[in-house]
């Protein structure tokens, strides 16, 4: 059962990295900004804490800047998170149900369909089932609980929030059971907890210092990511609607739980003398205020705080939600199954990932062009990448091309297509990129990108006047997705030229005639 699960989780790995790959011209905007951030070793960066800048910095030593890495993490956090979710399950439940509650929770679209977008909600799952593990392992029994196992439920908390500090809604969940259960009278958990909370704050120092040195952009982000835009932001219809989204993409977990709850006659009555295995009431209770509680706790708070709630921000709400279901409900008695309803399972939900990896990568990436509807995954950055290059060298001839000047995707995304060294000067504003010296741009210059597509028009508050200054300008269309004029990728860019090359009449030649609709100053 241990090799066939293993290989099931490396077959997902493998499915869903290979297809978007294969299909994606493009890749999602938190990827590009990820591939950008892990290029410099920062204790924070100005919307997010470091983690997962770090693991792709590390990935990015070994395979360079390919954007394939970005989905190859993005999925292998969500299969690490469903093989912790497992190893869980295996102390509570048979093998055979464990086996199944992966099966079923790989069907969440959050653990592994969407985990192909790398943000900090997709690694976050990683820490998160780590966490829920060892705080059921320390709460089941805090008489015989291990100083390890509380040291690892620290490691885990710390870096959960170094990852995002949304991680404080399920530390609030985990707190309020404990506080219910009456468990925080008992000795042994006072002291565990002391311990647990000591090892994340060490292991989180840096950043926390780091955060109380700019406390004024954290602040500030935070304050923006959580204030209402508009007065639809916070209410009932927005969080009905952020709740059916849920519902949707646990669908075809529920789907099947539904066909095992209906079908359940046609599984094998238990033997009088058979014992079941970790459905004890704490168990229930646990699984149910892990699943449960996050939800209940942040709608309310959504509606008096008005925090206009987004449906990605509940990635991480659901990890323990199929080993709850394979615990408690009939008709998932896994260890009790035929062959024959074990291999329908395992069909249906391999067809579902296959189905899944390549349908989202082709309509996606090739559909949608074809039917003439821009995305972000269909952006032509490649095209938009070879006019730049040939920009630039008509204007300043052999001088090296080191930096972009535009918002994180779109700019990005072009920089991806050029040279590994060309560096990224985010939104125009140096403090969202620390790694680069200050006045890099006016040094070494460099070009300013500006996307004018309305659906995905770059919104830089400095790239206008980063462009204003620029020593020349113009403009440039391509053809992004079908025939229709208003889906061509509509931009304007700007040539800062190099300390010393200022003036020089190269920047100022007329290109018109060649397509690029030059506007020189």
């Amino acid at each position: 059962m241990r090799r066939n699960v293993l290989w099931a989780l490396g077959a997902m790995l493998l499915l869903w990295t290979l297809s978007i790959s294969f299909f994606y011209p493009t890749p999602p905007w938190d990827n590009v900004e990820e591939l950008f951030w892990g290029s410099s070793f920062e204790w924070s960066y100005y919307k997010h804490p470091p983690l997962p800048s770090w693991l792709m910095g590390a990935l990015m030593l070994l395979g360079g800047r390919q954007p394939w890495l970005t989905y190859a993490a993005g999925v292998g956090c969500g299969v690490g998170a469903l093989y912790l979710v497992w190893r869980w399950s295996l102390e509570m439940v048979s093998p055979a149900r464990a086996a199944l509650a992966v099966l079923l929770g790989s069907l969440v679209a959050y653990h592994v369909q969407r985990a192909v977008i790398y943000n900090h909600n997709t690694v976050q799952l990683l820490p998160l089932a780590g966490y829920w593990w060892m705080l059921w392992r320390v709460l089941h029994a805090p008489a015989s609980s291990k100083l390890r196992d509380w040291a690892l439920l620290g490691v885990f908390a710390a870096l959960s929030m170094l990852t995002k500090y949304s991680a404080v809604v399920q530390f609030a969940v985990g707190a309020a059971f404990i506080v219910r259960q009456g468990l925080w009278r008992d000795a042994h958990v006072r002291r565990g907890l002391l311990l647990a909370a000591g090892v994340a704050l060490v292991l989180m120092a840096p950043h926390l210092w780091w955060v109380l040195e700019h406390s004024t952009r954290t602040i500030a982000y935070a304050r923006h990511s959580v204030h209402p835009a508009g007065t639809h932001g916070h209410g009932y219809r927005h969080l009905l609607h952020v709740f059916l989204v849920q519902v949707s993409r646990l669908l075809p977990m529920l789907l099947l739980a539904g066909w095992a709850w209906f079908t359940r006659a046609s599984v094998a009555p238990a033997p009088s003398s058979a014992t079941t295995q970790g459905l004890n009431a704490f168990d229930r209770r646990f699984l149910a205020w892990a699943t449960l509680g996050p939800m209940c706790l942040v709608f309310p708070a959504a509606v008096l705080l008005k925090i206009p709630l987004i449906p990605s921000w509940l990635t991480t709400f659901f990890l323990p939600a199929a080993l709850w279901a394979v615990a408690v409900l009939p008709g998932l008695e896994a260890e009790r199954w035929s062959r024959r309803r074990w291999r329908g399972v395992i069909v249906t939900v391999a067809v579902l990932h296959v189905a899944g990896a390549l349908g989202r990568g082709w309509v996606d990436g090739v559909l949608s062009k074809r039917l003439g509807y821009i995305t972000r995954a269909n952006l032509p950055a490649q095209e938009v990448a070879d006019a730049v290059r040939v920009i630039w060298r008509e204007r300043v001839g052999d001088q090296p091309f080191k930096l972009l000047v535009g918002d994180t995707w779109f700019a990005g995304a072009v920089a991806l297509k050029m040279d590994s060294s060309t560096q990224l000067l985010i939104d125009g504003d140096e403090r969202n990129s620390p790694w680069l010296p200050a006045g890099t741009l006016e040094r070494e210059g460099g070009m300013v990108l500006i996307l004018d597509t309305h659906e995905f028009r770059s919104e830089g508050a400095l790239l206008e006047p980063r462009l204003a200054l620029a020593d020349c300008r113009g403009t440039l269309d391509i053809p992004w997705a079908g025939t229709d004029e208003r889906n061509s990728l509509r931009m304007r860019w700007g040539i800062v030229l190099p300390k010393g090359e200022r003036g020089a009449k190269n920047c100022a030649a007329d290109a018109a005639g060649r397509g690029q609709g030059v506007v020189s100053p």
